[in-house]
């Protein structure tokens, strides 16, 4: 792409803190001369430039606006963009940038800097050492690649220290994005059992992709009794995963986990990301991964935060193309309506990621 102006003007959505709303605003991106074009401009040195074609929506997304505090906007950022999970274009590229990456290939990734300018937007400039990137999957469509990036970073990093074969494995939430992959990579992994919670509408699903239990949590005020009759039918469990939030299973979890089992979770004790929600969750989490650390918990909690891969995201990309995961796209949403796609994302009535389109590529 050729650009003639020394200024790029695009929409992008930001937020100054959580007390403004999430609104589509005017951007610049400020371009240098192209020395291998007269009178045309391109990225800054050290940058990439990308057209943004599909984002995807992650509750993560929804938990950053709501804790942005006015000190985040006074200290931080007065501007703060949104979203995480891109799929687009590579339109420009600076100098001295080292990528294998050709301006015209189409790419997937997550702008992972919290408070940045974020992948809700038609242009995103971004760091190759500080993104997340990598060419668009063959197997996926660019909506499906701007899907991915990080739930199943997050179901990759939560079992990475994760010895699946011959264990019983529960994951609270199998029906949300990361409790799909998890469902996928415990079986392919050699578990003897993997029950998973979800509605009935879910169930029929899970079971396709290698949940062997499944759990209606639409049956019952509480998970407590259908995981206790799981427990007297098949045993104690030796990993549990939550993707949802609760703590129903506290009170009983020496007759549920395994001595020296695993509790992980992604969402606390409260499901939801209202800013009491999130700070009484990650206090919880806390004093049990200090209980834990000291050797008070017969059982190992984490509280797991993705951010990035780390230098290894083609190893995810790889796992996909091998055909061996399933990619759920739940709905695709106009860029104008993000107030109705992350209406969408809460509603927890989705069968996959909401995905919101910018372009076509």
């Amino acid at each position: 792409m050729t650009f003639t102006s020394p200024e790029l003007t695009y929409k992008a959505y930001s937020y100054k803190n959580n007390s403004t709303p999430v609104a589509l605003s005017t951007e610049t991106i400020s371009l240098v001369p192209d020395a291998s074009n007269p009178g045309s401009f391109t990225a800054p040195p050290g940058q990439i430039l990308l057209k943004i074609n599909y984002f995807s929506l992650n509750p993560v997304d929804v938990k950053l606006h709501h804790l942005a505090i006015g000190l985040v906007s006074r200290f931080i950022n007065d501007k703060n963009g949104f979203g995480r999970d891109f799929s687009g274009e590579v339109v420009a590229i600076g100098a001295g940038v080292k990528t294998d990456l050709k301006v015209g290939d189409l790419v997937q990734g997550i702008y992972p800097k919290v408070y940045g300018k974020g992948s809700a937007a038609e242009y995103l400039l971004i760091d190759p050492a500080e993104t997340d990137l990598t060419t668009k999957s063959e197997n996926l469509t660019l909506a499906e690649s701007s899907s991915w990036p990080t739930v199943l970073g997050t179901a990759l990093f939560m079992s990475s220290d994760l010895e699946y074969k011959d264990k019983k494995v529960l994951v609270l939430g199998g029906g949300t994005s990361v409790g799909r992959y998890l469902v996928q990579i415990a079986k392919q992994r050699g578990a003897k059992e993997v029950a998973a919670t979800c509605s009935a509408r879910t169930g029929e699903t899970l079971s396709t992709i290698g949940a062997d239990t499944i759990i209606d949590y639409t049956k019952s005020g509480n998970i407590l009794v259908p995981v206790l009759e799981s427990v007297k039918e098949t045993g104690t469990f030796d990993y549990i995963l939550d993707c949802y939030g609760g703590n129903e299973l506290f009170g009983e979890i020496s007759n549920i986990l395994v001595k020296g089992g695993r509790y992980y979770t992604i969402a606390g004790d409260y499901p939801g990301s209202g800013f009491t929600q999130l700070i009484s969750s990650a206090g919880r989490a806390i004093g049990r991964s200090v209980l834990y650390a000291i050797g008070w918990l017969p059982f190992n909690y984490r509280f797991v935060t993705f951010e990035k891969y780390r230098d290894n995201i083609n190893e995810a990309k790889e796992y996909l193309e091998s055909g061996k995961l399933n990619v759920y796209v739940d709905s695709v949403f106009p860029f104008t309506e993000l107030d109705q796609a992350i209406d969408k994302l809460e509603s927890g009535k989705t069968a996959g990621k909401v995905v919101v389109e910018v372009s076509k590529a």
